[in-house]
């Protein structure tokens, strides 16, 4: 199950996963049920997942948050990130951010 993929919730490049999920859903609404998608969804599902440890690893024990994460580290990319990144296909201008 996917969390809430609001774009306020996410960085850009989780925002761009969930754009291409949305629009592959749009493009095939049929064959999206047979697996079409399954791709793009594993890896927004990929992208969460590394935000998530990377809140965890960074959430200060108590107190206020002082860093938003707006985009996500490069060490916390996944394959399909990367290999978006390297193909060029990884544009990040004009998308907002998380606002933690």
């Amino acid at each position: 199950m996917q969390p809430d993929l609001s774009p306020h919730l996410h960085t850009v490049e989780c925002n761009m996963l969930v754009d291409f999920l949305k629009r592959c859903n749009k493009d095939h609404p049929f064959k999206r049920f047979f697996g079409e998608c399954s791709y793009w969804d594993e890896a927004v599902w990929q992208c969460t997942k590394k935000e998530r440890i990377w809140r965890r690893d960074n959430n200060p024990k108590y107190g206020k948050r002082y860093a938003e994460l707006k985009h996500l580290p490069f060490e916390y990319y996944t394959p399909v990130l990367k290999k978006l990144k390297e193909e060029g296909k990884l544009n990040t201008e004009g998308f907002s951010g998380c606002q933690i």
